[in-house]
């Protein structure tokens, strides 16, 4: 594979999956957390980038007041900020 390694890559693919998915959320985040310094740069910004841009969709939707919200349940946000405290 490229530089960018199947790790990295898995990494990426495990975070858009549970994005909006409703279940494994708090382990998807807590594994997150836990090998955030073993991401390179790349999967970082990448990660950053569609975890950003779930919460944009995710407050239009709760702004419309949606039933479908891009993050999923209240609990399942908070878990998403955990994971978004990595870079604010």
């Amino acid at each position: 594979m490229s530089n960018f390694g199947r790790d990295q890559l898995m990494a990426v693919a495990a975070v858009r999956y549970c994005l909006g998915l409703l279940l494994h959320v708090s382990n998807c985040a807590d594994w997150l957390i836990a090998i955030w310094p073993e991401l390179t740069d790349n999967a970082r910004n990448i990660i950053k980038r569609d975890v950003e841009e779930a919460f944009a969709r995710d407050d239009e939707d709760r702004a419309d007041s949606s039933y479908y919200k891009a993050l999923g349940h209240d609990c399942d946000r908070a878990q998403w900020e955990r994971v978004r405290e990595l870079w604010s």
